[in-house]
């Protein structure tokens, strides 16, 4: 019923939204089947049927050849990892290259939102869909968040009958965080924040969500952040409001890809000691004790899970537990609350530098792009860049890795330069006479 760039956004953006967490259909050899990839499947093989309506972009083997690295990862992991791993409670299984070959299926379903962002969402008025369906999708999902925060997190057991994670983890402050149907409060309070930025950018562009002025629609989802209790995701917005606000679109794409950049160099910056933990660890005690001690744990964990990555550092330990740290009895004692420390002890630096570099490379591709322009075209080009960059960046102290990221890294990946025309003097001996009326100045 709707245009396919519309309805793949919305396809992909109500699987995320609204299917049940933590719960899969784990079938042999096959990759398994979740809320991220039953939409990705689903919106990916009707988007192939419907066909694209505009021209596809210009290809990038940059992007090709990352695209290929990430979902081959795995396959290369399985021929240093074909053995079971020994603890003091009996072994590990082995991540043999049928495990390999599982995972590189369920890496090639990761990539199909980044295939649809790309390849439907290459045009200036798909891409404000997509800006605008964040928002839109926001101020629906406050409904059920508003209901979660005055009564706790109970929706996720009322519809599906179970709730997916720790409920303790949702109190905070003396409340509750809203998880609606996603994984944790913290997925809620990310996808809040990005909403908050894409009606930000909307007001640069001078537009309207449902009819309602964007700054009333930018100032209810600002509450609805503060609501979420995530100081992380809270921060996010402050940050970048000002920048949105009062600087150029080019600014925009050049933090974007510095963010980016930072992040594919985290575990080596982590492992020089290049990275001021001790620094944050001092500025989060003026926050809170408690958020102070959370931190310096989740940073005593990493510390060990990097230095246990390290010694496989190409390819990583494959998966069934094989990159965590147990004790001398056998008990896993290690946190993996980062994306980051979850794909480099798993699949080394072959695999990370394939995701993480995927997504620098559609930053820069963006940046590339929109150059200096001002237009609005670049605007929603650089604010797409900038929500890709503030989801990569969350990836280090969580793991919200979702189908919005893939989707907004194909997006921007899509842009294109825009070249003026050159126009060539014409020199000739005799005069050249037009039939072309020149209209008086």
């Amino acid at each position: 019923m709707l245009p396919v760039e519309i309805a793949a956004i919305w396809s992909l953006l109500a699987g995320y939204l609204l299917l049940p967490s933590g719960v899969q259909i784990d079938l042999p050899m096959l990759p398994p089947l979740d809320k991220m990839s039953i939409p990705a499947v689903a919106t990916v093989l009707l988007c192939w049927a419907k066909g694209a309506r505009s021209k596809p972009p210009k290809h990038s083997w940059v992007i090709y050849l990352l695209s290929f690295a990430f979902i081959i990862s795995p396959i290369f992991t399985s021929f240093n990892n074909s053995y079971e791993l020994p603890i003091a409670k009996g072994s590990i299984p082995g991540f043999y290259p049928l495990d390999g070959l599982k995972l590189a299926g369920r890496n090639l379903i990761l990539l199909g939102p980044f295939y649809v962002g790309k390849h439907y969402l290459g045009t200036d008025e798909a891409r404000a869909s997509l800006l605008k369906a964040l928002p839109t999708a926001a101020l629906f999902y406050s409904l059920p968040m508003l209901v979660e925060i005055r009564l706790s997190p109970q929706l996720h057991r009322w519809v599906y009958g179970f709730f997916p994670h720790q409920f303790a983890q949702q109190y905070r402050n003396g409340g509750f965080r809203p998880v609606v149907f996603l994984d944790h409060g913290l997925q809620v309070a990310l996808f809040a924040s990005l909403a908050v930025i894409a009606s930000l950018v909307i007001v640069r562009l001078r537009g309207r969500i449902m009819q309602i002025p964007v700054p009333a629609v930018a100032a209810f989802l600002g509450v609805m952040l503060v609501l979420c209790k995530s100081l992380g995701a809270l921060v996010y917005a402050v940050v970048l409001t000002p920048l949105i606000l009062f600087t150029r679109p080019r600014a925009w794409t050049k933090i974007a890809c510095a963010i980016l950049l930072v992040v594919c160099a985290y575990p080596a910056l982590r492992w020089h000691g290049l990275i001021p933990v001790e620094q944050i660890s001092r500025a989060a005690t003026g926050v809170s004790a408690d958020r102070s001690s959370s931190f310096d744990t989740r940073v005593n964990n990493e510390g060990q899970l990097l230095a246990k990555a390290q010694e496989k550092p190409l390819f990583g330990w494959g998966t069934w537990g094989r990159n965590r740290i147990y004790d001398s009895y056998g008990n896993d004692i290690s946190i993996t609350d980062g994306e980051w420390i979850i794909e480099f002890g798993t699949f080394g630096w072959l695999g990370y530098l394939s995701l993480f570099g995927l997504f620098a490379a559609a930053g820069f591709r963006a940046s590339r792009a929109i150059g200096n322009r001002t237009d609005t075209g670049a605007m929603i080009v650089g604010g797409l860049s900038l929500l890709l960059a503030i989801n990569v960046i969350d990836l280090l102290p969580n793991s919200n890795l979702t189908p919005l990221t893939f989707l907004l890294a194909g997006s921007v990946a899509s842009a294109s330069r825009v070249r003026a025309a050159k126009r060539r003097p014409i020199r000739s001996r005799r005069p050249v006479r037009s039939s072309v009326a020149v209209p008086a100045q």
